[in-house]
């Protein structure tokens, strides 16, 4: 099983997130899908989307960046809620993303289950569940 969240970079996770959440609030597509590994998948309720190149990434995220954004959000601000390290390089990561106004209003939140590698460096996802 998973070990504590305190057990691995707290600090390294949440900045990778932060950076995330810029790239997804300024639209920088090119940042977003490098962040994402060669062969990811999105869960839905609904269907499982194979994600292999970077080209389907930036297709995936303009069709939800084209669709209309709760209180029109300007901000991406992440938390992470919940994290479990599952073996020596992969991270079961549980992310509160609040949307936020031109005034830094909450207008609404959204919470995402990541399965992240550490690669390069980094983090890559590799699976993607956003949450009811």
């Amino acid at each position: 099983m998973g070990t504590d969240f305190e057990d691995y970079d707290h600090e390294a996770l949440r900045t990778y997130f932060v950076e995330q959440g810029l790239a997804l609030g300024s639209g920088d597509l090119e940042a977003v899908a490098d962040r994402f590994d060669a062969a990811a998948v999105l869960v839905l309720a609904e269907e499982t989307v194979a994600l292999q190149s970077p080209e389907q990434v930036h297709d995936l995220l303009r069709e939800h960046a084209n669709a209309p954004d709760p209180g029109d959000a300007v901000a991406l601000v992440p938390e992470v809620t919940d994290s479990a390290e599952l073996g020596w390089a992969l991270l079961w990561v549980e992310v509160r993303w609040s949307l936020r106004d031109e005034l830094a209003a909450e207008r609404a939140s959204r919470h995402v289950r990541y399965l992240l590698r550490r690669a390069r460096g980094t983090f890559e996802v590799c699976v993607v569940v956003p949450l009811p």
